[in-house]
């Protein structure tokens, strides 16, 4: 069958075909949640709904964003408890979704006999209101804290505007809006403090698609606080003029409402299992970072950086802040543009603030791959940024892995700053040092090579202090999260972890040992840790910051020879993955020998920690 399209008409429609698609899904329910940086499938069961009927009407639109998934809904409506166990299984749950009923929090008989000048008397129904809540967040979260699983709380949608008029006060509990806002303060402080627990904005996503189009407060009371249906419109019928539905009067849109609950929720879990995670931004300067050449235009456009070239400036200060190093690759001679620099961005983002800098009139496939290893890191944690398809396609074709944007300026910093794979569920000590430490790394290198190896390590001052964390509640935990599912090539066995995963490992009487770096260039933080579970260490992880230090074999030692005396015998477990080869000799070097699926290593056989590391 032929279409009767030439093959240059072919390509225009395959083309346009695309542009479509890449506008769409910046359009549509997942405006808030980009997903342009995914790579690989969110992998979801089964998802827990816990909270009133409102919530259970959630459920409908689950399976369009999580392919195959299972929805079960609890009803929870008030202050109580919930069952000793749900449905199914609690490890069947990828996470459970939380809604409350606002109705229940602040019932309308609360507002209806208080006078305007009672302030007292709306202070009062606010402190009730908020004991309510608490009492209610404590029953409906029970899975999460006993369990691990992930809890995503959502907040209430703000009324649209204060019912007792515009002109009033805005900032006390006689404004609905302010009252409202008050109570979702309160699921940000739960949510704060409880392990394993984020706020899912229910609230600003009715706010992005436009509250008019969501929200019931046009026609119903303020604490009804739902989606907009016409499910009463039967009563009405027979009156003498018949009112049409409401879903006829007003541009509703509930079904797009409810995916993007549901791509929001896709997006939270993705940063909490660090799914397809990014480590560095890559960025071009003309055209890119700003507007034009300025090696040959200079700095006089006033447009030069107005705009979306500020948005995108602010956007990478902000990754850096959440720990994403940042570098630059660029055609351009580097004394220029250092010289140029401060009068064009000057304190807003300095060139201090990238790990990496590549400015020079090489290729910059090469180039890339410079940075890529300054940072030692993988293609397919970084993303490269070029306004020039040409060179995009360059770098693909050199790193295959690596992801690539800017064929849309205007869609840049959304993404940048909206993406789940350039989000972090916590910000770590670490994270604040990390451009620090990339540097120091380099300093640190070219101290290597002016001196014998043993005489540089004895020279570094290097000092390992080891941290036992036995419960997700250790202050150390989520770096240590975030390392175990982060570490990619010095990694034993590749396994990612869920929290619920990680939850039960700990609870089950596994541990983990974390051991923190520093030497005289730089505090490098906690960048090593062994999973450990009996005589058994079931995994090694150790950030690539600290590789040539000796730190891993430092830690086999101490780890190793604990086991032995304890149990006769340690056992490491080793899998091979596509990047880890960098740590398949650990285990040997220490001293172990290979058994089967595992090593294995009894008294006498370990090898002594290296002398240069002083333990902390």
């Amino acid at each position: 069958m032929t279409t009767g399209l030439k093959h240059d008409d072919q390509a225009g429609v395959s083309t346009a075909l695309s542009e479509q698609a890449h506008w769409q899904r910046h359009n549509d329910h997942r405006y808030r949640a980009p997903v342009d940086l995914a790579r690989s499938p969110l992998q979801v069961n089964r998802v827990l709904i816990v909270g009133s009927c409102f919530a259970g009407a959630l459920n409908h639109f689950c399976e369009r964003v999580f392919p195959g998934a299972a929805c079960d809904h609890l009803p929870y409506n008030f202050v109580g408890e919930l069952p000793a166990a749900p449905p199914h299984p609690i490890g069947e749950y990828a996470f459970q979704l939380v809604v409350l009923p606002l109705r229940s929090v602040m019932p309308e008989a609360m507002f209806f006999n208080l006078r305007h000048d009672d302030l007292a008397g709306f202070e009062r129904v606010l402190a009730e209101s908020e004991l309510r809540l608490m009492h209610m967040l404590n029953g409906s979260t029970g899975y999460g804290v006993a369990h691990g699983l992930p809890t995503l709380i959502a907040n209430f949608m703000l009324p649209q505007q204060n019912s007792m008029g515009r002109l009033l006060a805005q900032n006390d509990a006689r404004n609905p809006v302010w009252f409202v806002g008050r109570l979702n303060a309160v699921i940000a402080e739960r949510a704060a403090t409880q392990a394993n627990t984020y706020v899912m904005d229910l609230d600003g996503i009715a706010a992005s698609i436009g509250r008019r189009h969501i929200q019931d407060d046009i026609i119903a009371m303020n604490s009804h606080n739902v989606f907009i249906s016409d499910w009463d419109f039967p009563h009405d019928q027979n009156r003498l003029h018949p009112p049409a539905s409401i879903m006829q009067m007003h541009a509703i849109k509930t079904d797009e409402f409810i995916m993007a609950v549901w791509s929001e929720a896709a997006a939270m879990l993705r940063t909490i299992r660090q799914q397809d995670g990014v480590k560095l931004v890559i960025i071009d300067l003309d055209d890119t970072l700003w507007r034009g050449v300025i090696a040959e235009e200079g700095v006089g456009n006033p447009a030069l950086i107005e705009g979306w070239p500020l948005g995108v400036i602010e956007a990478l200060s902000m990754l850096k802040r959440r720990g994403i190093l940042l570098a630059i690759v660029s055609r351009n001679d580097e004394a220029t543009i250092r010289r140029l620099w401060p009068e064009v961005i000057g304190d807003r983002l300095p060139l201090e603030e990238f790990a990496a800098i590549q400015i020079n009139w090489q290729p910059k496939p090469t180039n890339v791959a410079a940075v890529l290893q300054a940072c030692n890191l993988l293609a397919r944690s970084a993303v490269f940024i070029d306004d020039n398809p040409v060179e995009r396609a360059a770098v693909q074709a050199a790193h295959p892995d690596i992801r690539l944007l800017g064929q849309d300026l205007y869609y840049l910093r959304r993404i940048l700053l909206w993406a789940p794979e350039l989000q972090v569920a916590a910000i770590t000590e670490e994270a604040g040092r990390r451009t620090a430490m990339i540097q120091a790394q380099g300093k640190r290198e070219a101290a290597r090579a002016l001196m014998p190896r043993e005489e540089f390590l004895e020279g570094l001052g290097v000092v390992m202090t080891r941290l036992r964390i036995t419960s997700t509640d250790h202050p150390r935990f989520s770096r240590a999260f975030e390392l175990l599912n982060k570490s990619n090539q010095f990694n034993t066995t590749g396994q990612r972890w869920s929290p619920e995963s990680m939850h039960g490992f700990l609870a089950g009487g596994g541990r983990i040992e974390a051991f923190e770096v520093a030497d005289h260039f730089t505090q490098y933080g906690l960048v090593g840790l062994a999973l450990i579970e009996g005589a058994a260490i079931v995994q090694y992880v150790m950030s690539c910051r600290v590789l040539g230090l000796e730190v891993e074999a430092c830690a086999m030692a101490l780890l190793a020879a604990e086991l032995v005396a304890q149990y006769g015998a340690a056992r490491g477990v080793m899998v091979a993955t596509e990047a880890n080869i960098l740590c398949r000799t650990l285990y040997e070097k220490a001293g172990f020998v290979a058994m089967d699926c595992h090593w294995l290593a009894r008294e006498g056989m370990l090898r002594p920690a290296p002398a240069h590391i002083r333990l902390g």
